[in-house]
């Protein structure tokens, strides 16, 4: 094509929206997850998403409030994310083209001795601790320690992440990130692919008000070039919101930021004149609700969102194309505190889009990835996934 059908891509993550078991849940410890379905059995007739049922999202899944309807007014469908591993990291990834078929690395005892020894050397600064636990247990055991020696406390959990962990009196944030990226570039030489290396500070001067104040977190950057890559070298905009810019090394995670302002964000670049992408990730679905297994949280902030999206909507531009998508699954009555491996939802709308249709269930998250090339006429023979572009146009 001589120039983009769509002139504008915007792609919302509703992070952590599930819509089922998969068929290889059972390999991931997520026999009978179902998101949505259980947040239904909990609000029951009170789950009301009219702009996401519009969508066709009761289609995909229908609940007691939100039945299918006879013509959606989207193209919808439903995806089964093929990576190895259910982390924002992998789940991202995927869908920017990249799925992750090797597990990363975990260190079960704690960082080796050899990496430990040549960051002390590198940041002249002792480590304490060092084995596997929480962050509420590294500042019980050891945050009294490390506020009287100002040796950083590391340690590593069940995930593949390391924690660096610092009283406020003793680093500041600067500091922070700098041990942080130096870890990170050690562990990368040695060969350690760790999904991220998280810093913390914590304030208080007892074990009893111990409690952490900030955080930055130093990803494992893409392996190869993404679709995020390809259309910045073809001059197209590509802006990223929310986790999404953390994942891709953009930005640092700062929990004080939430699904309001996040949506506040895409609604200012909405205004803005580009040709590109736009990556928005509602991530406070994850780490407020889905993680801290809160049913009455995580439906209300779904509610919320979805009378949010029905104004974004109405901004949209006639070449603007918007694209609703999950990432995993977070079953909020799933026993534990992580991700679940579900089928996510796919539904896409333009001004311009007159047709309501039910896509075939996508075999990965790459077929957005695709799809946004294949727009923008820069899609390859050897991009990974299979392009849906021929509904939408």
């Amino acid at each position: 094509m001589d120039k983009p059908y769509y002139q504008r891509i915007f792609v919302i993550i509703i992070d952590s929206l599930g819509i089922g078991a998969t068929p290889d849940a059972v390999s991931f410890n997520s026999l009978g997850a179902d998101t949505l379905g259980h947040l239904d059995a909990h609000f029951r007739m009170r789950l009301q998403l009219p702009t996401l049922q519009s969508l066709g999202l009761g289609n995909l899944h229908p609940t007691m409030g939100m039945p299918s309807l006879l013509t959606p007014r989207a193209v919808f469908g439903k995806i089964h994310p093929c990576s190895i591993g259910i982390s924002d990291r992998e789940s991202q990834w995927e869908m920017m083209g990249l799925p992750t078929l090797e597990m990363p690395a975990i260190f079960v005892g704690g960082v080796p001795v050899a990496i430990v020894n040549h960051f002390q050397q590198r940041i002249k600064r002792p480590v304490i601790a060092n084995s596997r636990m929480n962050l509420r247990a590294a500042l019980q055991n050891y945050g009294m320690e490390q506020l009287k020696t100002s040796g950083l406390i590391i340690f590593t959990d069940s995930s593949s992440t390391v924690w660096l962990v610092a009283h406020e009196d003793t680093a500041s944030v600067s500091s922070l990130k700098k041990y942080c990226i130096t870890l990170r570039k050690i562990l990368d030489e040695a060969g350690y692919k760790i999904e991220k290396v998280n810093g913390v500070l914590f304030k208080g001067q007892t074990i009893t008000n111990f409690f952490p104040c900030a955080l930055y977190s130093s990803p494992l950057m893409p392996p190869d070039s993404t679709i995020l890559d390809t259309l910045r070298a073809n001059n197209y905009t590509v802006s990223m919101i929310g986790k999404t810019a953390e994942i891709f090394g953009e930005g640092s995670k700062n929990r004080d930021e939430n699904n309001l302002e996040w949506l506040r964000a895409l609604d200012e670049t909405i205004t803005k004149d580009f040709a590109g992408l736009c990556v928005t990730d509602l991530g406070e679905f994850d780490y407020q609700y889905g993680q801290k297994r809160n049913p009455e949280g995580f439906g209300s902030e779904l509610m919320r969102v979805d009378k949010k999206l029905s104004q974004v909507i109405k901004k949209l531009h006639s070449t603007d194309l918007i694209i609703l998508t999950g990432n995993y699954g977070n079953d909020p009555s799933y026993p534990g505190e992580f991700h679940t491996r579900e089928y996510v939802p796919l539904m896409v709308w333009s001004p311009r889009l007159d047709v309501s249709e039910e896509l075939p269930i996508r075999l990965s998250l790459a077929d957005i990835g695709a799809t946004i090339l294949d727009n923008f006429g820069l899609i390859t023979k050897t991009t990974y996934g299979r392009s849906f572009l021929n509904s939408l146009v």
